[in-house]
Formats: structure tokens, C-alpha cells, sequence
């Protein structure tokens, strides 16, 4: 059965009328996930999800990631500041920001989107009366009801399209307002503050060898000495450089070769030795410690998108 707009709009607004603190957190359980992608909005990855004992490690997204806090509270470490999101709360952390995740007390719930740079440019280049420049937002727990009424009935209207078969137009119409909803009112234009490939070139060295042999198990030799530096000084200009260690890059880039691996029909163990993971409980852990989602999870999301 097809979902309309103002039904998808009366089950966001269900969800967001949690009050806040113990009220409001989930009762204790296990965790649930749903995961999707939208091809037609640049590959969007979207996830719902309830978190009672989930802990993100930290880590990076190539995109940004938007969501609106539905239930309980999120507890996270953003450009080294601590933040608490309760019931009602807008999220947003900008590409190549290093951060984590876990529920503040009892538990919490949210709906998260992924969008693209290229997405996120687009729309804030067409908006009027906005200086031209990256789109990056200011804070990251904001108090706008009217963005999250917004990107929470979005969000109900691709999970149900999914699941349901809620007509394009709606959800078109409705994410792309979300979206350019939060760029005019929290954005600001900047240039990116890290941009692949151009670290300085000892960091840059380090950095193609990661990306040329993920699949490798590098040591911290390798890599000083593709850098020409000592080790000491090698870890701490990475880090400046490109925002995380390079055991982070080193996680974050075989995680994103295995999701490309994962729209495939290799076995999963398959996959966690191509992209360089001791064995398939390893893979599995580092994925979900990034994503949120295991990579079967995953897969299923991405072939529903198919």
C-alpha cells in the first residue's frame, strides 16, 4: 500500500513528540537497524536506527550526515567537544570531521541521511541570497522544530517508498526542501577544510599508499617512509593533515572499498580478505563500528535500491 505525504508527516510528527529526558528514551532492548540507498539522489545511504548498547568508533564519512533525533538522547565527540542531542534535536557533521556515537543514557533513536558533497553543493548553489562556497554547517545539535518536522517527513517518505511504494514526486519534493531548508539556515559557505590529495606531499605520499594498498597489512615503517619522516613526526602531521590516524584512513578506506564489494555476490568472508581484514567477525565489527550497520545489513539495503 502507497504512503502519502500527509500520512508519512503525522508518523515523523508522532516521533518527535517524545518528550524529553527518561521519558523519552527508548525502553532498554535490542538494537534495530534499517538501511537503504536512494540512486536517484546521488546514492544516498539513509538508516534508521534504535541504539541501547551501539558505540560508534570514531570515524569519518567521504559525505555529510544529517538526522533528526527521534527517541532518547545521542552522546557524541565532534572536533573535540562533547555533545548531547535529546528527542527533537537536528544533527549534522560535515565530510571528513572525525566523531563517534553512542546513547547518552538509556538509549536513543534517529533517522540519518548521507548525502553526497556534490548533493549538498548543488543545492545550496541554487539557493538565492546565499554567498557562493562549501555549504558547511556551523553547529552540530541545532533547535529548529521546523527543519526536523521537515527532514523527519522526508525521511518517512523514502523509507516508505522503499518499503511501500510512496510516490517519487513527494519524496523528491520534500527532500530537496529539507535540504535546502537546513542550507539556508545553518550553513555557512567555507572552503573545504580537507580535500584529498592536497595534504603537503610528504602526507600525500603516505596517504596514495594507504589508498594504492588497503588491502595490505602496512606498518607504521611503511608509511614514514613513504613520507620520508620520522615516525613520530609522521603521526603527528597526518593527523593535522588529514583529520584522523592513519590507522583510522587506513579503516575508513578498506570500509569503503568493501561497500562496493558489497553491491556484489561475493561471500562476505570473500570480501573481508580482499579489503584487508584478518577474517569475516573482524570485518563485521570494524563495518558496524563505522555504519552502524553489519555489511549483510548492508548489502540487502543496497540491492533493495537496485
Amino acid at each position: 500500500m502507497a504512503i502519502d505525504q500527509q500520512t508519512a508527516y503525522a508518523r515523523s510528527a508522532g516521533e518527535r513528540q517524545e518528550p524529553p529526558g527518561n521519558a523519552a528514551a527508548p525502553r532498554r532492548g535490542a538494537d534495530s537497524v534499517c538501511f537503504w540507498r536512494e540512486k536517484r539522489f546521488d546514492d544516498l545511504e539513509c538508516l534508521t536506527a534504535r541504539f541501547y548498547r551501539h558505540a560508534y568508533a570514531p570515524h569519518v564519512h567521504d559525505t555529510f550526515a544529517l538526522g533528526v533525533i527521534v527517541g532518547g538522547a545521542e552522546a557524541f565527540t565532534y572536533r573535540g567537544v562533547r555533545h548531547v542531542a535529546p528527542a527533537g534535536s537536528l544533527v549534522a557533521v560535515n565530510p571528513d570531521e572525525l566523531h563517534d556515537g553512542a546513547p547518552a543514557d538509556e538509549g536513543f533513536a534517529y533517522r540519518m541521511i548521507y548525502p553526497s558533497v556534490a548533493l549538498m553543493q548543488d543545492i545550496a548553489d541554487e539557493l538565492e541570497d546565499r554567498p557562493a562556497g562549501f555549504p558547511a554547517f556551523r553547529e552540530a545539535v541545532m533547535d529548529d522544530p521546523e527543519a526536523v518536522a521537515l527532514l523527519g517527513e522526508a525521511h518517512v517518505l523514502m523509507e516508505a517508498h522503499v518499503q511501500a511504494g510512496a510516490h517519487k514526486l513527494a519524496v523528491d519534493e520534500t527532500f530537496t526542501a529539507a535540504l535546502a531548508l537546513m542550507v539556508g539556515r545553518h550553513s555557512v559557505s567555507a572552503p573545504r577544510a580537507r580535500r584529498p590529495g592536497q595534504e603537503p606531499g610528504p602526507i600525500r605520499r603516505a596517504r596514495s599508499l594507504i589508498d594504492d594498498l588497503y588491502m595490505q597489512d602496512l606498518t607504521l615503517d611503511d608509511l614514514a617512509g613513504a613520507a620520508r619522516l620520522s615516525r613520530y613526526h609522521f603521526l603527528r602531521a597526518f593527523r593535522r593533515e588529514v583529520g584522523v590516524t592513519p590507522h583510522a584512513y587506513l579503516t575508513h578506506r578498506r570500509i569503503a572499498a568493501a561497500k562496493l564489494l558489497l553491491g556484489g555476490d561475493e561471500p562476505l568472508s570473500e570480501v573481508a580478505l580482499a579489503c584487508g581484514f584478518y577474517d569475516q567477525s573482524h570485518f563485521s565489527r570494524a563495518f558496524k563500528g563505522c555504519t552502524g550497520t553489519t555489511p549483510g545489513q548492508y548489502r540487502r539495503g543496497t540491492r533493495a535500491a537496485a
